[in-house]
């Protein structure tokens, strides 16, 4: 009779979660796989198709295109986004006996925390080529030449891009990294300063080593939220110029919303969920070594 008990208070606590996932994450994704087998418009019959979405894929430019910006954000910003926090955790730990440390935890995870269309309109405006503060700043320095329309030539709007990413992303993990590094016992440090270690070498070999668990988990959130990067590039550039920003999450709204082909839209989106899987898995393999 307990054991009877224990399992409905169980279920009774389980069913509210899982039937938000249901609702919200599995009917949609299936939804979505039901719906590529099909042409449709948003209004009308919905006309079977079978698997010509995804064949339409593999010669579709626009939608290699954002494949392959895609795989640039992820090179670009995991590893500037990996290396940031953890520098900037290590740094903020070695202030932890003074007053200011909840300061500069704040100070970092601010920019986290602001919406992306403040973000977006913020630096939006530091980077308008007439009037904007960085080009101001530039020819106020005397480096006027450097000036340019950073956010409206291809060779600058992906990387301008990617450092507002990156400026928005990082305060998180950051505090993440932070955490960890708090978990770690303080007689391991004490240990290695009466063995003659310095802060450099303490971080090297005692500090990262044990932040190996955390630092798999921040990789998995910087690849997954890498890869449905939509907001910046679609409020900064809205993808252009000449698609050099829009990411695979940009295009498949773009066939959605834009050009109304929901069904092709919904064969984009099981290829990103699958796509999204696969790297996800990889990367635990990868970051567990040789650990059992």
């Amino acid at each position: 009779m307990k054991q009877r008990s224990e399992k409905l208070s169980i279920f009774i606590f389980l069913f509210p979660a899982s039937f938000l996932y249901l609702l919200f994450v599995l009917y949609p994704s299936v939804n979505a796989l039901i719906m590529s087998f099909y042409n449709w418009r948003g209004i009308g019959e919905k006309t079977w198709i079978g698997f010509e979405n995804y064949k339409k894929l593999m010669g579709d430019e626009a939608f290699l295109n954002s494949l392959k910006v895609t795989g640039k954000y992820i090179l670009f910003q995991l590893p500037i986004v990996l290396i940031l926090s953890v520098l900037l955790a290590i740094l903020i730990s070695h202030l932890l006996k003074t007053k200011w440390l909840n300061f500069y935890r704040s100070l970092v995870f601010f920019p986290y925390i602001l919406p992306s269309v403040a973000i977006a309109m913020l630096w939006s405006t530091i980077f308008n080529p007439v009037g904007g503060l960085l080009n101001n700043f530039l020819g106020w320095i005397g480096m006027e030449s450097l000036a340019t329309e950073w956010l409206g030539r291809t060779e600058t709007a992906f990387g301008t891009v990617v450092f507002v990413n990156v400026w928005s992303m990082v305060g998180f993990y950051t505090i993440l990294i932070l955490a960890g590094i708090l978990n770690i016992p303080e007689e391991l440090s004490e240990a290695a300063e009466i063995d003659g270690a310095n802060r450099l070498q303490k971080s090297v070999y005692i500090t990262i080593p044990l932040l190996r668990d955390v630092l798999q988990v921040v990789i998995i959130f910087i690849l997954i939220n890498t890869l449905k990067v939509f907001e910046m590039p679609q409020l900064l550039t809205g993808g252009g110029p000449n698609r050099s920003t829009q990411p695979l999450s940009l295009y498949m709204y773009e066939q959605a919303f834009k050009n109304f082909n929901f069904g092709y839209a919904s064969a984009i989106g099981v290829f990103f969920l699958i796509l999204t899987l696969a790297a996800s898995i990889l990367t635990l393999k990868i970051t567990r070594g040789n650990r059992s």
